[in-house]
Parts: C-alpha cells; structure tokens; sequence
C-alpha cells in the first residue's frame, strides 16, 4: 500500500466506504438509544397521566364510548401511603408499559373517592378484603377476577400481566 510524504497510508474507496457505512450505524444506535431513554423517562410516569375513577361503583363497570371495556386493572393508591410511594416509579413503569401493548389501566386515588360513604362496603364485599393501597383491581371479560394488595404482589401482578404470562389476559 502506498503512503503520503508525511507517512499517512493511503486508503481505498472500500476502505473509506466501510467507514461511513459503520459510522451511518453508530449514528443510527446512538439515535435509536437515545430515543428508548427519552421514551423510557417521559411516558405515564405520573398518576394524573392516567384516567382516574372517582367512584366505587364504577370500578367493574368501565366503558369506552358506550360499550364496556372487557379487560382492564385498576391501580388504587392514596397520596399519604409510604407502600405506593416507594413502589410508583416501579408502578408506573410497569403500567406505561401494559399501556403500549394495547391493554387498559385506570386509578383510583382513595382520597378523591365521593361515593365512599354509601358504596365501599358494597366493593369490600365483592373483593372479600377490605381496600387496601397500594392494590389492584383485575376485570377480565367484563367481570370482577382478583384483587391483590400490598407493595409486592402489586409489582409481581403488574410484572406478569406486562410480560404477558397473566393467563386471564391470554385465554
């Protein structure tokens, strides 16, 4: 290979062609990683990001339009609870992502509820539990299917329905 005055190799225009092309990729990495953490930091990250259900007796009864919504969870917190505090980066991250396949999340913030006094008891019925925060509330097919409460079964339950290892999500 032959070489300038000042001991420089001169390059081919394959050589100079391999270089753009692997620089065109970095580029485009670099871009496309960029864009996944910009995603990833921006996206339902906060509580007031999702519908809020401000009534007990409209947590198994979701519409979208005039037809019911089949599938949904419903994420019940309270703003003076340490659980849902420690647990909501998690939360939210796990729910913005239930969010990008296609599924359904509301919130319930215990605080805001106005139908408290006259229909709690009714849901505490229907969950056989008494509403605890952090927890979930699973509809599937348009019917109650499970409640689970506390700081990990929450994340465990969230995890699974986003992986899509939930089963009554997959029938």
């Amino acid at each position: 290979m032959a070489t300038y005055k000042n001991g420089f190799k001169k390059q081919t225009a394959e050589q100079m062609l391999l270089k753009v092309i692997i620089g065109v990729i970095l580029a485009v990495f670099a871009i496309v990683l960029v864009a996944f953490i910009y995603d990833m930091a921006t996206k339902n990250r906060y509580y007031s990001d999702y519908t809020h259900i401000t009534k007990y007796a409209e947590i198994t009864t979701q519409k979208e339009n005039t037809t019911q919504i089949e599938d949904y969870i419903v994420y019940i917190y309270q703003e003076t609870c340490t659980a849902c505090d420690s647990i909501s980066r998690k939360a939210l991250a796990q729910t913005a992502g239930i969010l990008k396949d296609g599924g359904k999340v509301f919130m319930v913030k215990i605080d805001d509820v106005t139908d408290a006094s006259t229909k709690k008891e009714d849901f505490e019925e229907l969950i056989e539990d008494d509403v605890l925060t952090p927890s979930i509330v699973v509809i599937a097919d348009g019917e109650f299917h499970e409640y689970v409460s506390g700081a990990t079964e929450v994340l465990a339950l969230l995890e699974s329905i986003n992986d899509g290892t939930y089963e009554p999500f997959n029938e």
